[in-house]
């Protein structure tokens, strides 16, 4: 899954050719319509106005982005300030965290005008930010998605690691098994002492198929030793733990996409297909509330902008659009994607921080 994803000459995004979009592989909500990166611009600003009336808060504020795609919600959050408040501007340095190069530079051309007016906007690792020193907000949406999994399979009785192999006789990839390693064993061990996870399920039946998230523990841990004050925003499909590891869910979550289409068999045309697999939010949760996150909730990405102005947005559209009905429709269709439970309205979003004590942060997305 890395190597199809992130390998620099022959990766879906390592390379570059990656087709984020509308006439894309598949859409993200700030690459469908700016709206999105408006309404959560509106949550930011109400986070930024928290930290900085917080006596522990010295400095600018940093607003961070992984895995930023084309840009669109990086340069959607900068536009609303530009227009909407201005003066907070100037105190914030905007962060990219971005494995690939060839989508920086897709990045970069994105965000030229900002980049050329001014704005504070650099590519960072994480690791180059001294311990406890970000002040801000840390949003990684559709990021967890893609990190490689492990995938366990129930096979005859026990259980086996899923590989990936290589038929040379016929130059095609198959899936292969191998028994358990200690680490491996460690982990679902752990799933079941610390949430009940029983892998495989009692009802299982042969060939049952799920994904373990074996990079989301040291991923968090990195977040929480940098961020002195403020909140990380993780979006993303997401599902709870008895669902996720049910016998209904038979073959896991992992899954291809290209021409905006799911495709079960993700092993098809690798490095010209994205990968994503969905989380588990209970585990997503208490790993990170373990860490030392405080949890501010959880909430679906349709109710989250309904509470956000929405649904006035809606309302509004025919007032601006009278003379143009062809794009008052493009543009309230754009808008319900972004809320239909049954599309990127299903998102959740998960919300943490790391405040003060006896401090919380509030949000308006959650009620």
């Amino acid at each position: 899954m890395d190597i199809v994803l992130n390998d620099p000459n022959n990766g879906y995004y390592g390379s570059g050719k990656a087709n984020l979009g509308i006439n894309g592989d598949f859409v993200t909500s700030p690459s469908l319509t700016g709206d999105f990166s408006y309404f959560l611009s509106i949550q930011i600003e109400e986070w930024l106005e928290q930290i900085k009336n917080s006596t522990k808060f010295k400095g600018d504020f940093n607003i961070i982005e992984f895995g930023s795609g084309k840009g669109c919600l990086i340069k959607g959050i900068i536009h609303y300030f530009f227009i909407n408040n201005k003066k907070i501007l100037k105190d914030i340095s905007f962060k990219i965290i971005e494995l690939n190069p060839g989508m920086k530079i897709m990045q970069k051309n994105n965000l030229e005008e900002f980049l050329n007016y001014g704005v504070d906007i650099s590519w960072i690792k994480l690791e180059d930010f001294e311990d406890k020193s970000i002040n801000g907000i840390i949003i990684a949406n559709e990021v967890l998605d893609a990190f490689p999994v492990e995938r366990i399979q129930y096979f005859q009785g026990n259980l086996y690691q899923q590989n990936v192999s290589f038929n040379e006789k016929i130059g095609e990839l198959f899936l292969s098994k191998n028994n358990l390693d200690e680490n491996l064993k460690r982990k679902i061990n752990y799933l079941r002492n610390q949430f009940g996870i029983n892998i495989p399920p009692e009802d299982a039946p042969e060939g049952w198929t799920t994904e373990l998230h074996v990079h989301q523990s040291e991923w968090l841990k990195q977040i929480y030793k940098k961020l002195k004050l403020g909140i990380l925003l993780i979006i993303d499909y997401a599902i709870e733990s008895k669902k996720y590891y049910s016998s209904q869910k038979y073959d896991g979550t992992l899954l291809a996409y290209k021409n905006q289409k799911a495709i079960n068999d993700f092993l098809f045309s690798p490095g010209d297909c994205d990968l994503t697999c969905h989380i588990c939010s209970d585990i997503l949760i208490e790993k990170a509330k373990d860490i030392g996150f405080g949890f501010n909730g959880i909430v679906k990405q349709g109710e989250a902008l309904l509470l956000l102005g929405l649904a006035e947005k809606l309302y509004d559209i025919q007032n601006s659009y009278q003379k143009d009905i062809s794009k008052a429709l493009l543009k309230r269709e754009a808008l319900l994607r972004l809320v239909d439970p049954l599309c990127l309205g299903d998102f959740k979003w998960f919300v943490f921080d790391v405040a003060e004590k006896d401090f919380k942060f509030k949000s308006k997305c959650i009620n």
